[in-house]
């Protein structure tokens, strides 16, 4: 398997990886997916193959990451009754919970829950939008979302880096136990959103 994932990065150019990663993480910030920690690990895990490639991954990650946040961060400023509705509107339940955390948190902890959002996974992109609704000045919240972005970027990247190769060897050479492994964490996450959407359905929406 190790083999397999480090040839399809062979045929990837570093400017190339790069700007997938600028772009998966532009696309966290502005419209919430695809997974942060993911992206982050796997553009790690890419830098690995050259070494120097640590420090770029982390700036452009953290980068497109936090124009996104700033996008979002904008258009929720200006189209704040829009994105209201439409979250009031939405199917998608666990991003309408997840708004009503980052907006609870917002109001418990002021401007600052824009940096302590920023290590919580699912809320880290939330968080956004309350502040846009907010009186929060541009200048604030790039400070902390720069901060915060950055700081993540580190950490994900670093595990991709140092821990995915040799994770990927545990993978090969216990392939059945690390499948069996799969399905149980992907059953476990399923099963933990359903149960937990259940126990918020009757909770007033925001």
């Amino acid at each position: 398997m190790s083999d397999f994932v480090f040839l399809i990065f062979e045929s990837i150019s570093w400017p190339m990886a790069l700007t997938i990663g600028f772009l998966l993480l532009f696309l966290n910030g502005v419209i919430l997916t695809p997974s942060s920690e993911f992206s982050l690990a796997v553009v790690g895990l890419y830098a690995s193959t050259q070494a120097w490639l640590y420090m770029p991954a982390i700036f452009v990650t953290s980068m497109g990451n936090m124009i996104g946040f700033v996008l979002l961060f904008l258009l929720s400023r200006r189209y704040s009754d829009v994105i209201t509705d439409f979250l009031k509107s939405s199917r998608f339940h666990y991003i309408k919970h997840m708004n009503r955390k980052a907006i609870r948190g917002f109001e418990k902890h002021g401007h600052l829950y824009v940096l302590y959002g920023r290590y919580i996974p699912n809320v880290r992109s939330v968080i956004t939008i309350p502040a846009g609704f907010s009186d929060m000045p541009l200048s604030r919240f790039v400070l902390y979302s720069s901060f915060g972005s950055l700081s993540w970027s580190l950490v994900w990247v670093s595990v991709g880096f140092f821990l995915g190769p040799h994770l990927l060897m545990i993978i090969e050479t216990h392939k059945l136990f690390a499948a069996a492994l799969l399905v149980l964490t992907i059953a476990a996450v399923f099963v933990h959103r359903h149960l937990y959407l259940r126990s918020l359905e009757d909770e007033a929406p925001a």
